[in-house]
């Protein structure tokens, strides 16, 4: 049998709203562009959502919107998406890392903390594969330092935090509509906030840092970081299904729990924080001898994805930027342990129950012997 790590879902219904999208004579940036918007910034509950092209151009707006610039320091977790790395460069400032929690993988506010500089203007935190991050005490660190802090949930639209949703922390947050992620685009993403000016201006930069009252003057320094009426056309559609594609994946993430929960010492399966909704784009486990394990896998057809495999100072596009034998302990062992299984609204059981036999087999143990989670 051959899994895929994911499949998005795209039916009749996505193919008629482009259809009818192109045959509105309106297929750049639009009145479904709005409608998105307001559709995502109500459900978030912000009270202002910018669509752009994808989530790295949703970083990188975010941080040109707050005015980071040249030898400005952001930190963001050492075990994070080279997205934001590339966006903070990409800027003129200086990537600066903390670690992260050993059990949620999101990055660890103590560690923040010790890593402030003079030079650090911003927290970049990451909701990891979909569960948010503990904002009180990242807020509470950027009020007593002065800081600024963006909210990475490219992955965890639909998650939730006592109650307030992935997208609305932080003095700005991303997410992003990547083919991968639980709705899609196919590309796009979206930028949030609270702040009517930071919103103003991530709209100029979005639209190549032009006047929105004077055509062709332009008073930031811009891109074209715009979302088409096509790409809308097609997240409406997919917001639509958002509800049932969230309840499948966790359905999806209890099953797992259950074909596994015997494996105490073979896997160490996904912490949920009491207070927490997650989101479930990645159903992450830490198993020992990963590369073994994932390599029986894809002898048997179970795709996978490891999320990520090399801590950013480790990375070749920066390790010469941190001094030799620079260690965040924690992000090290995860990302040598740490394997994403197949998740995606349209897996069936049998095919989850083949990804959890062959998981059991790949780590050791037996295959299930009952009935228990099909």
């Amino acid at each position: 049998m051959q899994v895929p790590w994911a499949e998005p879902v795209l039916g009749e219904e996505e193919i008629q709203a482009v259809v009818e999208t192109l045959r509105s004579g309106w297929v750049g940036m639009g009145p479904r562009v709005k409608q998105f918007e307001a559709s995502l910034a109500s459900y978030v509950g912000v009270e202002h959502a910018i669509a752009v092209n994808n989530g790295t151009s949703a970083l990188d707006i975010c941080l040109k919107a707050l005015g980071i610039g040249r030898d400005d320091e952001v930190i963001m977790p050492a075990m994070g998406y080279i997205a934001g790395a590339f966006a903070i460069s990409q800027n003129a400032a200086r990537l600066a890392l903390a670690d992260i929690d050993p059990r949620t993988f999101n990055i660890d506010p103590n560690d923040v903390e010790r890593r402030i500089t003079p030079r650090t203007r911003a927290i970049m935190a990451i909701d990891y594969g979909g569960q948010v991050c503990d904002y009180d005490a990242l807020m509470a660190i950027a009020r007593r330092h002065d800081l600024f802090v963006i909210e990475d949930a490219a992955g965890a639209l639909g998650g939730s935090w006592r109650g307030q949703m992935a997208g609305s922390f932080g003095h700005m947050a991303i997410t992003s509509f990547h083919v991968a992620k639980v709705m899609t685009t196919i590309e796009g993403g979206m930028v949030f906030t609270h702040d009517a000016e930071l919103a103003r201006r991530a709209r100029i930069i979005r639209n190549q840092g032009e006047d929105p009252a004077q055509k062709y003057r332009h008073v930031m320094v811009g891109n074209n970081f715009r979302m088409t009426d096509i790409s809308a056309a097609i997240g409406l559609v997919q917001f639509g299904r958002l509800p049932a594609l969230l309840a499948s994946r966790k359905r999806q993430c209890e099953r797992y729990n259950a074909g596994f929960a015997d494996l105490g010492d073979l896997i160490q399966l996904p912490h949920v924080e009491p207070d927490r909704e997650h989101g479930w784009f990645f159903y992450p486990i830490l198993v020992h001898d990963r590369d073994e394990v994932a390599a029986r896998l894809k002898a048997h057809g179970v795709d996978y994805r490891i999320a990520w495999p090399i801590p950013l100072h480790q990375q070749p596009a920066y390790a010469a930027g941190f001094p030799a034998g620079t260690r965040y302990p924690v992000a090290e062992d995860v990302a040598s342990r740490l394997l994403t299984l197949p998740l995606f609204h349209a897996m069936t059981d049998e095919q989850q129950d083949y990804v959890i036999d062959t998981v059991r087999a790949a780590v050791g143990a037996a295959p299930l012997a009952t009935a228990s989670v099909r």
